[in-house]
């Protein structure tokens, strides 16, 4: 029996163009494979750029006064060390210290952040960390997370980008335009090739796609990104990781800030 999905890209339609079947990821129809061979899409991302559609990953908005509070109860790192315009990879632990999910967090500045994260328990501890709490917790499926990565990808994006991308760093974001639609583009990815994210909303992602194919962007399955995250040593929650881990045990101590107390599972952790 097919389990319904409970999700839908606004790409969905370019997928099966491809020949992807929608296989389910994280709630959302998936292009786990197309018609075209994985290696050769592995291949354009490391010799120009490729782009995978990564909107499955779940991005929800965390705002208001104790935002940050909230974020710093939920997560491993620091969040008063990072600053407007950065981002900055992190775990969510379980009560018992373990891993129970990886996230990117985004500070988009006024008390407004935005988290990323798979297929692990994150929002819902998340809804339990904000409660009480002077915060709004919003999930939004409408905005889409398009990754361009690749050696090629900075080239190919400031020929159509309103802002400078070149001096933006490692895990930094802004808001621009691209192709004229708004967005926000953020440098990170999950290749370990230089690479952006573009967060766009369903109206316009469509758009995006189909003039970066024409600008010469190869599109990739998620069998690809399996074989460029595995080079990269990058770790998929789930599958390298589960609640039978700490951070430490995966090699993911360095998203616990060493000096930070009263996050979730902090104590079990350090006695793990």
């Amino acid at each position: 029996m097919t389990k319904e999905l409970s999700r839908t890209s606004a790409l969905a339609s370019r997928h099966t163009a491809l020949g992807s079947g929608l296989e389910d990821w994280n709630g959302m129809g998936t292009a786990w494979t197309y018609n075209t061979n994985p290696n050769d899409e592995h291949d354009a991302v490391r010799e120009r750029a490729g782009m995978f559609d990564m909107s499955p990953l779940k991005k929800v908005m965390v705002s208001g006064r104790d935002a940050q509070a909230v974020l710093d109860h939920l997560t491993t790192r620091d969040m008063s060390r990072v600053a407007q315009g950065e981002a900055v990879y992190l775990s969510v632990l379980t009560d018992a210290g373990t891993m129970a999910d990886d996230a990117i967090v985004y500070n988009n500045g006024d008390d407004e952040w935005m988290i990323v994260h798979g297929s692990g328990d994150t929002m819902a501890l998340l809804d339990a960390s904000a409660a009480g709490k002077s915060v709004s917790v919003q999930f939004t499926d409408e905005l889409h997370d398009l990754s361009v990565q690749g050696p090629g990808s900075l080239q190919i994006l400031n020929a159509h980008c309103e802002a400078e991308l070149g001096d933006l760093a490692y895990f930094q974001h802004r808001a621009t335009t691209l192709f004229g639609h708004p967005c926000h583009i953020s440098r990170t990815g999950y290749s370990g090739e230089r690479g952006y994210e573009i967060f766009a909303d369903a109206t316009v992602i469509g758009d995006i796609w189909d003039k970066l194919v024409d600008a010469g962007v190869m599109p990739c399955s998620f069998t690809a990104l399996d074989k460029v995250r595995i080079e990269a040593g990058l770790l998929f929650y789930g599958y390298d990781m589960t609640t039978d881990h700490t951070p430490y045990e995966v090699g993911l101590g360095f998203t616990v800030s060493k000096s930070k107390t009263g996050f979730r599972g902090r104590g079990a952790l350090a006695a793990a």
